[in-house]
């Protein structure tokens, strides 16, 4: 017997014109499990503060809106939903009533000025209930249009209210099952975040990404009564910092530990207990982070940071390796392979450029043994050193003075066996097996991984080990 076929009948979905103004947002597509209904007011700030639904708005204005982007709605409790649509939709109804995104009012007003016909009814595609609706999106978006937002960005969500004039007391009244603080405490640590000058372009880029910025593993080291005092910070009762220390010396502290989070130089396995994160401080002092001194007595507060642009999406990089790289070594062939990979195309060129890159990594690391006088032990019938005696070498080297950033790094090169671009494992492959070869991006992450740990061995202090 044939089974039935539970993909819709599209075809039989109904096509209706309707008033903008008679659109509702769908709540439950915010992903926060909310109990109550949101307002909505709230979902269009959100949708315009993190969803960027000003270029959608911007768009229509200009171009009309597209008669391939139909919204699918359903009917619920009397109200048409939107299902699919939801950011033109809030756009339309911000061109009809700009005074509902006070911040963009007046932009959305000179906008106006210079668009086309906006409309006020709209064609929709009405499903006959969500779960056909879900099937579709579904199969539309490829993936589960159901998953939950991450910590950070749920708090963006409320951020976007009180962007828009909301007090926190109105955002505990409204939603009064949620932990408002928790999310304000969210906010003002990566607003701290963002306010920083971080060594590598590739480690800004992840700070500035809300969706993976690790803040659940950085909130268990703030939670912890051992870690504030070491930074000398509390929080007040609307999620601020009090920072007593002085501002530049807890912006350095604050800046290397957000950095080996977002590099995963430490993590949530790593700080799993009181006693891991205990550790964890006692390596940051061992880097030269003390605890912190009480300072003049002003408290510092997240309001005395300045929050940085986000990183922009800048026109495409050819070259790989920066110019600015300071090179002592002393070793022509080395300084031949930086200047190649600072000229050569890697977009055109990925595969060739990749391997450079290990060759790169492997003889830099020989050069700089060779400038400290170090001379690498080879194992019985073993005629020449490779890869992986350099890199372990240089683990050693980073665990006898305690530089624990750099000695991660490298056993990540090492021994990461899940072919990322910047294992040895990748490296090697793409050297010898025929089937396995380097895209742009590969190469991309490859160098912002090694990047740092490069530049170290390029420039090193001249010793005996």
């Amino acid at each position: 017997m044939a089974r039935t076929s539970k993909i819709p009948n599209y075809e039989n979905w109904p096509r209706q014109k309707v008033k903008i103004t008679d659109l509702f947002l769908d709540s439950r597509n915010i992903r926060l499990d909310l109990s109550d209904e949101l307002s909505q007011d709230a979902l269009i700030s959100d949708l315009f503060s993190n969803e960027n639904a000003m270029q959608v708005l911007t768009s229509i204005a200009t171009n009309g809106f597209f008669p391939d982007e139909t919204p699918v709605v359903v009917k619920e409790n009397n109200k048409i939903v939107v299902l699919e649509g939801n950011r033109r939709i809030a756009a339309l109804k911000a061109l009809l009533r700009p005074e509902i995104i006070p911040p963009k009012e007046s932009t959305i007003k000179d906008i106006l000025k210079m668009s086309v016909f906006v409309p006020k009814e709209l064609d929709i595609v009405m499903a006959p209930d969500r779960d056909s609706a879900m099937i579709f999106l579904a199969t539309k978006h490829t993936q589960n249009t159901r998953r939950r937002w991450s910590p950070l960005r749920q708090a963006y969500f409320y951020k976007a209210q009180l962007d828009v004039g909301k007090t926190v007391q109105n955002l505990r009244d409204d939603y009064p099952t949620v932990d408002i603080g928790k999310f304000l405490r969210y906010i003002n640590v990566h607003k701290i975040a963002k306010s920083i000058t971080y060594d590598t372009e590739h480690i800004t880029k992840k700070v500035f990404n809300e969706k993976t910025f690790p803040i659940s593993t950085l909130e268990r080291l703030y939670e912890d009564k051992q870690f504030r005092n070491f930074f000398g910070f509390e929080f007040d009762g609307n999620g601020d910092l009090q920072i007593k220390t002085d501002k530049d010396e807890f912006e350095k502290r604050f800046k290397q530990v957000v950095q080996d989070l977002v590099e995963k130089i430490e993590d949530s396995r790593t700080l799993n207990n009181d006693e891991a994160k205990k550790r964890y401080l006692d390596r940051l002092s061992q880097r030269g982070l003390t605890k912190a001194t009480t300072g003049t007595g002003k408290i510092t507060t997240s309001k005395d940071f300045i929050e940085k642009v986000a990183v922009s999406i800048k026109e495409k990089r050819n070259r790989l390796a920066p110019n600015d790289i300071k090179f002592t070594l002393q070793s022509p062939g080395v300084k031949r392979m930086l200047i190649e990979l600072q000229t050569i195309d890697y977009r055109k060129f990925p595969n060739a450029t990749h391997d450079l890159l290990r060759s790169f990594l492997e003889c830099a690391l020989k050069a700089y043994f060779s400038h400290n006088n170090v001379q690498i032990t080879l194992s019985k019938n073993q005629k020449y050193v490779f890869l992986d005696d350099v890199l372990q070498k240089f683990i050693d080297e980073m665990d006898s003075i305690k530089n624990h950033e750099f000695s991660v790094l490298a056993q990540k090169i090492k021994t990461d066996s899940t072919m990322q671009p910047y294992s040895k494992q990748f490296l090697d492959a793409t050297n010898h097996n025929p089937s396995i070869f380097a895209l742009e991006k590969n190469v991309e992450d490859a160098w912002d991984t090694m990047e740092k740990l490069l530049r170290y061995i390029l420039d090193p202090i001249k010793k005996t080990i």
